[in-house]
């Protein structure tokens, strides 16, 4: 019974270490040689690399949230992805009527006529309801075609925790979304040039005399992280503020470094937190964290003679092909982490283990001691000559075979790792049993003899 127990207990211990092989704990600051993490006063919040899409830091990020108007991002996007900046936009007497007492507007008049790209610096420096509602009907006819436009492109862009059911961020039972899907949309905005450009516009904005109003309109972002703005940051992109009661203070923001661009997602904060805790986000990562680009590297996994990857035995000619990354491909790794530091683990896209992207040869994990700090998927670069597809395009799964002989790893693959270390295991228990065992039996020998 004991026994059974101890390879009991045994066996699911190392189940547990193969699950998880990189798990974070409290030291991993100290590990790192990074300093404290800032103290945050908000509670929904997510840091996104805007580049690789992965989530730095999140709290709450699958939390269902009210947007308020950071909505108008999604409807900003829409726009810019379906029209042109000089076509013209009539303001139908729906969306005029769509205002709410202490609501943001632009007091625009019904049947006004703005250009798109008017439109758009009301939208986001603004924030005009109306706005929101006229662009909504120019891009899809109607507002419900219009939030049902913005559905479809969230599923598209992965927020499968959204729904939208207005052009402005008005409370809504059935109008929500959450920070990690709001930083999913955000970073479409922030790939999208002409958005961005409207998004970063940190002077004062001018619309002269239209069809309807004789006097000219002065706007100013009320996002304050731009120059001039209460919290201005030199590193800032701009940004979409949003405040409802429901919502709580909302903020959306973009940043960028040299070469490192973050997102910043805030939902139902306090005005000043919302703030200070994206500046707080956005320094630990700008002061503390550097890229290092793969392609760089490359020599190190295709390397002439030495087929570190073992293409030999796994596909069916090595001729006229390479292995390499997909370029720009990165790890985005403390300032003190180097290449020559971290150990890469392999799993080939045979396995089911395998988790890197569709088509690839296979998946390198990275390790700094014990902490995983990123992967890349490796695939096969072919020549015209070889009959494989060109380009990092993958290798078909029918040209895959399995190797004749074991071959001699140069990387170490996780499930070897765990098998020996459960072999180990089983013998190192088996002695200790064994000794206990004779060690018992030694002792009740000696009290026959003594007594």
């Amino acid at each position: 019974m004991k026994l059974r127990r101890f390879f009991t207990v045994l066996i699911t211990t190392v189940i547990l270490l193969g699950a998880f092989p990189a798990a974070a704990n409290g030291d991993d600051n100290d590990s790192l040689n990074l300093p404290d993490f800032p103290a945050l006063v908000s509670r929904n919040i997510v840091l996104m690399d805007a580049d690789s899409g992965e989530v730095l830091f999140g709290s709450n990020a699958d939390l269902k949230c009210s947007p308020a108007s950071t909505t108008k991002l999604m409807t900003g996007l829409l726009t810019v992805e379906n029209c042109a900046l000089t076509d013209k936009v009539t303001f139908s007497q729906n969306a005029v009527n769509s205002i709410e007492y202490g609501d943001a507007n632009a007091s625009i008049s019904a049947g006004e006529e703005l250009t798109v790209e008017q439109a758009l610096y009301c939208l986001i420096l603004r924030s005009a309801n109306e706005v929101s509602y006229g662009l909504a009907e120019h891009v899809s006819g109607t507002l419900s075609a219009f939030a049902a436009m913005m559905n479809n492109r969230a599923q598209e862009l992965g927020a499968s925790g959204t729904h939208f059911s207005n052009a402005s961020g008005l409370t809504d039972e059935f109008h929500y979304t959450t920070p990690y899907d709001m930083a999913l949309i955000a970073r479409a905005c922030f790939n999208n040039k002409t958005l961005m450009r409207v998004i970063s516009y940190s002077d004062l904005y001018t619309i002269g005399p239209t069809n309807k109003s004789n006097f000219t309109r002065y706007y100013r972002h009320r996002y304050q992280m731009l120059p001039g703005g209460d919290y201005a940051y030199q590193y800032s992109c701009g940004g979409k503020t949003g405040y409802t009661k429901a919502a709580g203070n909302c903020l959306v923001s973009f940043a960028q470094k040299d070469d490192l661009r973050l997102i910043c997602v805030v939902m139902n904060s306090t005005d000043e937190g919302r703030y200070t805790d994206t500046v707080a986000l956005f320094d630990y990562y700008f002061n503390n964290y550097h890229k290092i680009y793969l392609e760089d590297y490359e020599n190190g996994i295709n390397s002439g003679s030495v087929d570190i990857l073992e293409l030999t035995g796994r596909i069916g000619s090595t001729a006229d092909i390479s292995i390499g990354f997909k370029n720009g491909v990165y790890l985005l790794v403390p300032n003190n982490v180097h290449m020559s530091q971290l150990t890469g683990i392999v799993t080939y896209s045979d396995n089911a283990a395998y988790s890197g992207e569709e088509n690839g040869f296979a998946c390198i994990s990275y390790f700094y001691h014990n902490i995983n700090v990123g992967s890349a998927t490796v695939f096969i670069r072919a020549s015209e000559s070889s009959g494989l597809p060109p380009g990092c395009d993958g290798v078909p799964m029918l040209s895959l075979k399995k190797p004749e002989a074991a071959p001699s790893l140069r990387y170490i693959n996780i499930w070897y790792i765990l098998g020996s270390v459960l072999a180990l295991a089983v013998i190192v228990g088996l002695i200790v049993l064994f000794l206990r065992h004779r060690k018992r039996r030694g002792s009740r020998t000696y009290k026959k003899l003594r007594f």
